[in-house]
């Protein structure tokens, strides 16, 4: 059943929230289960040969047997789903049979890789603004934050993790050429692309810290 599927053994259920005086609150994942829904586990199975036939993209398979995978939710819920039963279940282990596309992120011996294209960036403030903030400041004036009444539909982020850029794209519009990124640089990207790579409840990759997932065509300028 592989093609380009990956077998991976799910993490444990999201039943609980830790709070940060070490408390468990026991919650509800039927209301917005995009935030409660287990993202990660651990690889059982990988296929021999990706053919990339469904994918938007060509790729070349860079996952392992015992690696940690971040995962797409939406694809997570279709093989879920009834009507595809794209999983294995006993008692409360569940394993399901991925899509490799829509995997993120391998974590192998503690190291954070992006797979797929993708590049992790924490979100940062405007530079232009804090230096507003800051001139504002040194006048001894304080600079109203009006930055919610405008129309600019951009996020500031700084690279956190990057991988291999894609080196084909299905449609010939977009393309990683020319968008060389290192952890560190500064980057522009559209306000719909600001997509967290795992909701605040149960973020574990890098301590909990809030990273935003997108592939490299996705970002418009390096600051």
């Amino acid at each position: 059943m592989l093609g380009d599927n990956v077998m991976v053994k799910m993490d444990p259920e999201n039943e609980f929230v830790q709070t940060p005086n070490g408390f468990k609150l026991f919650i509800d994942t039927t209301y917005e289960p995009e935030k409660h829904m287990v993202r990660t586990g651990i690889v059982e199975a990988v296929p021999k040969d990706l053919s990339c036939k469904d994918f938007p993209w060509v790729t070349e398979n860079e996952i392992q047997v015992g690696d940690k995978v971040v995962m797409y939710y939406l694809a997570i819920q279709n093989c879920l789903a009834p009507e595809r039963r794209h999983f294995i279940k006993k008692g409360k282990t569940m394993w399901i049979f991925i899509k490799y596309n829509n995997i993120y992120v391998v974590v192998r011996d503690d190291k954070i890789i992006p797979i797929n294209g993708y590049v992790l960036v924490e979100p940062i403030e405007d530079p232009d603004w804090e230096a507003k903030v800051a001139k504002a400041e040194k006048a001894g004036l304080a600079l109203p934050d009006l930055r919610g009444l405008s129309k600019t539909h951009v996020t500031y982020g700084r690279v956190a993790y990057t991988g291999k850029p894609i080196a084909q794209y299905k449609d010939e519009y977009k393309s990683d050429k020319g968008i060389d990124v290192k952890p560190g640089d500064e980057v522009v990207i559209k306000k719909i692309r600001d997509i967290p790579m795992e909701y605040e409840y149960h973020a574990k990759l890098d301590g909990g810290r809030k990273l935003l997932r997108m592939q490299r065509h996705n970002i418009l300028a390096v600051l």
